[in-house]
């Protein structure tokens, strides 16, 4: 029922879009609709069970319409925790290297509908960190996501936006890193800016 839902009111609006994309006058290619920016990821947790996780996401894209902005997108994160049991410390890292491409659907003057197809490759080792011994040796993971959500911003096209959104991963691949280790979906968070090049045309 929600993805039908979804599905409805992406058809909407891209419907919406397309109209009035129709009816605009092209000029061809404009260097002040191009885009750069992203969002940083940092988390950190102590105690025995200590998390420390950093990375980003950065992304390029053009404003294709005033309602769409299209782009290409990548990201890198190392996360490292640890857990002590009384003896000794599990230690897991995980290094998550992606590439992807976004394509955003502003249907109003703050919300957006952000789609996200995305490829990673996700290095992963867990040892005892007293003596160095593999619980699981380097292991290399791939994956692929779709990633699907909402989000609120303030966009000036020529100038600068900020953006905060909640995606969710629509594929079930084993070993996407947006589920949680029984496949169900974790909801992925991520606020950032992009800044255009150029300057506004007056």
């Amino acid at each position: 029922m929600k993805q039908l839902i979804f599905a409805s009111l992406l058809f909407i609006t891209a419907f919406d879009v397309s109209t009035s994309f129709a009816q605009e006058t092209k000029d061809g290619f404009d260097f002040n609709k191009m885009f750069a920016g992203g969002s940083v990821v940092l988390g950190l947790g102590f105690g025995n069970n200590s998390q420390l996780t950093l990375g980003g996401n950065p992304e390029i894209g053009y404003s294709i319409h005033k309602n769409v902005d299209l782009g290409i997108c990548g990201n890198y994160i190392y996360s490292s925790s640890s857990v002590f049991d009384g003896y000794y410390t599990s230690k897991t890292n995980i290094t998550q290297i992606g590439l992807g491409f976004f394509g955003r659907i502003h249907f109003s003057d703050n919300f957006f509908i952000h789609l996200q197809p995305e490829f990673n490759n996700i290095k992963y080792r867990q040892f005892v960190k007293e003596t160095n011994v593999d619980i699981i040796p380097d292991t290399t993971l791939r994956s692929s996501s779709f990633l699907a959500g909402i989000g609120y911003g303030t966009r000036d096209i020529g100038n600068f936006n900020f953006f905060t959104l909640i995606m969710v991963d629509l594929r079930k691949d084993l070993y996407s890193p947006y589920r949680s280790y029984n496949g169900s979906i974790s909801p992925i968070i991520r606020s950032g800016f992009n800044f255009y090049f150029g300057r506004k045309k007056k």
